[in-house]
């Protein structure tokens, strides 16, 4: 799907035109070719797809006539050369043609990238003359500049010219330059990416992918040592169940994760990147927990961010919500491509002296073990719909060398023998080593434990369980529910997992479907039993996957405009949902200067009749959190169609009078109600007041129809 739903159907005039025509449409408008330059080249390398091959190397040569003499091959004017995204432009057109140049091995490519190597060095630098690639270059602390350390690594790789690897070492120096991001120190003192540089998530991982390969040429552990350091960060406190991190693009506190759509949840961009680090860190260590990740993160949130149907992506990929994949090109849409054409580079390795079996897909590989012998591997399995994996293998004659089985995270047993003989099993979380003496048609039979299992939900979810099953995060699908017409409020009828027994529904799937797993559990649905038809995260559209605990299920009226699309008016600093039916979540406008207006709106996907709007404060800070009412108390205003005008239909009498002169004495969540003096027919509601010293704050905003 990646190659017949996107790489395929690329429109390369449109992607190449701020090259031919600059300057680019966008600052960052050129990353896009780069970006997609390295995804063909990825995928080209293990299905050898011949249109593929055509247009990437149509891509590829496009690229390569757009550089100018002296080298510069951006989409800025003469006069903005190097401000803003130019270097992070010239970081992915390297990557995609040192990854283009991998492949095929086209001298051509690679000496346009080493002409843009060596105008990059000429022009920054520490030397008098020399631009300071963090003030005059560097969006997000200078991260953005910097992180075209992974490709001058490469290109150092590829060349073995001495001034790519220098200006690596010049890159890492400038870090502790003035306003600079601090990555090394500040991870080493904090152990915090959220207290590192701005916590910009795509950034801040794409400098330590380039702080892995710069310890892959040197050996020198300090450069290694802010990756693992930000990797047990993100793992332990950062990471969604799906197998991304960030909301809003940035970082958050520990353990904020919130997973509706209005938090823009998983960062396409940082998606890949999290893969990406996983996948060098695999690499340079070796260890089992990076191989489980890439796991995770495959099976849910990379796979997910892909309509199965048409190969649409999506820049952000909720835990509760809908789908919305994008059209057209934008960074994250670009992206994850990337990520998609990893995959097959994560199934197998070698270890040892040995191979290592990562991931568990059909499919078949030809290890080298050394100069002159290679193994192949075969493996025959439905994974993850069932747990059983055939390996066959096939050494060009027989010898002695150890074949490594990751034993994933998740189970609970696995069971592994050679040749239907000895059953071994394998620690969680680890390899399972299985030295001896191969031959030709040596198979190893693999059974792994795929019951399910309950996450409780933390802190950003304290009342709510998901459900996984192997790799896979369940998630209640709403075409296949019908008969549940509030999905906020269904659940699994126990807490005790070995009680819930996965039915296979995979005939309740309708034609046309994306996926071909489907699982029915018993639950229950606003307090009565009902059962309930749970997908994979990957295959759903419209669903949930963090489920109330059965014994937090609520009885009674329900919000029409419960889990709506949610809006504000300025972004704010807590991304909490306005809608979701709970006081103890809340969004604030705070973004560090005062405003005349505040507004939150939540749209519905049908209009409804409103009778009445409830709304919940949110948080009183010092410097704001409430409404001053000294102009007048909050407003509540309707939408009667979805591009319509916005009507004032009351006031929220009901508010106290406060001013911004005094703190008030508001609680978290205190709500404030008010019946319209008839019901209006709309699709959209919204409160309107004046922020109280800096900004304001809203836990619920909720329309009823009584």
């Amino acid at each position: 799907m990646n190659a017949e739903g996107r790489l395929l159907h690329i429109d390369e005039p449109a992607m190449m035109d701020c090259f031919r025509t600059r300057p680019g449409s966008h600052p960052s408008v050129g990353e896009h070719a780069g970006k997609y330059l390295e995804a063909a080249a990825l995928s080209w390398a293990f299905t050898g797809n011949d249109d593929v091959r055509a247009l990437m190397d149509h891509f590829a040569q496009s690229l390569i006539d757009a550089q100018l003499p002296d080298g510069y091959l951006g989409t800025y004017s003469d006069d903005q050369r190097w401000t803003s995204w130019d270097v992070w432009v010239h970081k992915y057109n390297l990557a995609g043609l040192l990854s283009y140049y991998s492949v095929t091995g086209s001298q051509p490519a690679l000496e346009t990238c080493r002409r843009v190597g060596d105008l990059v060095v000429r022009t920054f630098g520490d030397s008098p003359g020399q631009r300071d690639i963090l003030q005059q270059a560097g969006a997000h602390m200078g991260m953005a500049a910097t992180s075209v350390l992974e490709p001058m690594c490469r290109l150092y790789r590829f060349t073995g010219e001495q001034r790519y690897l220098d200006f690596a070492r010049y890159l890492v120096r400038s870090y502790d330059r003035p306003q600079g991001p601090r990555i090394i120190t500040s991870l080493i003192q904090s152990g915090s990416v959220r207290q590192t540089a701005n916590a910009k998530a795509y950034e801040l991982m794409s400098n330590l992918i380039g702080l892995i390969e710069l310890y892959r040429l040197t050996g020198e552990r300090a450069f290694l040592e802010p990756a693992l350091i930000a990797w047990r960060d993100i793992a332990s406190r950062r990471l969604y169940l799906t197998g991304t991190t960030s909301s809003g693009e940035y970082f958050r506190d520990d353990f904020d994760l919130p997973g509706e759509e209005a938090s823009n949840v998983g960062q396409g961009c940082a998606t890949v990147a999290w893969l990406q680090l996983n996948w060098h860190l695999l690499r340079v260590t070796g260890e089992a927990r990076y191989a489980d990740q890439i796991e995770r993160t495959v099976y849910n949130q990379l796979l997910a961010a892909q309509d199965p149907r048409n190969g649409r992506l999506c820049p952000f990929t909720p835990l509760n919500g809908r789908k919305r994949p994008a059209l057209g090109a934008n960074d994250c849409v670009s992206s994850q491509p990337r990520g998609l054409a990893l995959i097959p580079a994560s199934v197998w390795g070698s270890r040892e002296g040995g191979i290592a079996v990562m991931l568990y897909v059909s499919g078949e590989a030809t290890i080298p073990l050394r100069a002159d012998y290679a193994v192949t591997i075969k493996s025959e399995t439905t994974f993850p719909a069932a747990g059983a994996v055939t390996l066959s293998v096939r050494p060009p004659k027989p010898a002695r060398f150890p074949l490594f089985l990751r034993v994933p995270a998740w189970a609970r047993s696995f069971k592994a023998s050679v040749n239907r003989g000895e059953e071994l099993s394998g620690a969680a979380g680890d390899f399972l080593r299985i030295d001896r003496m191969w031959k030709w048609g040596d198979t190893v039979r693999i059974e792994m434990d795929l019951s399910p299992r309950l996450v409780p939900g933390g802190h950003s979810y304290p009342d709510h369980v998901a459900l996984e099953r192997g790799p896979q995060v369940l998630a209640l699908e709403a075409a296949l529910n019908p008969a549940v017409p509030y999905m906020h409020r269904a659940a699994p009828r126990t807490m005790n997992p070995a009680q819930i027994t996965l039915a296979d529904a995979t005939a309740a799937l309708p034609a046309g479907w994306g996926g071909t797993q489907a699982y029915a559990i018993d639950g229950l649905a606003s307090g009565k039993p009902q059962t309930l038809v749970l997908v994979p995260f990957a295959d759903a559209v419209n669903y949930r996957v963090w489920l109330p605990r059965p014994d937090r299920v609520t009885v009674g009226q329900v919000a029409v405009s419960a889990f709506g699309r949610e809006s504000w008016s300025r972004t704010g600093s807590v991304l909490g949902s306005i809608c979701d039916e709970r006081g103890d979540t809340y969004r604030t406008t705070f973004e560090g200067a005062p405003a005349r207006e505040d507004w939150y709106a939540v749209e519905m996907d049908e209009p409804a009749d409103i009778a009445r709007v409830v709304y919940r404060h949110g948080k009183v800070f010092e410097n704001g959190g409430w409404f001053d009412t000294s102009a007048g108390k909050p407003s509540i205003q309707v939408r009667r169609s979805r591009n319509g005008p916005w009507e004032t239909v009351a006031t929220l009498e009901t508010y106290p009078a406060f001013t911004s002169a005094g703190i008030p004495g508001l609680r978290d969540g205190d709500p404030y109600a008010v019946r319209l003096k008839q019901p209006v027919h709309a699709l959209a509601v919204r409160i309107v007041g004046r922020p109280a010293r800096a900004f304001s704050s809203c836990a619920e905003l909720a329309a009823y129809v009584q």
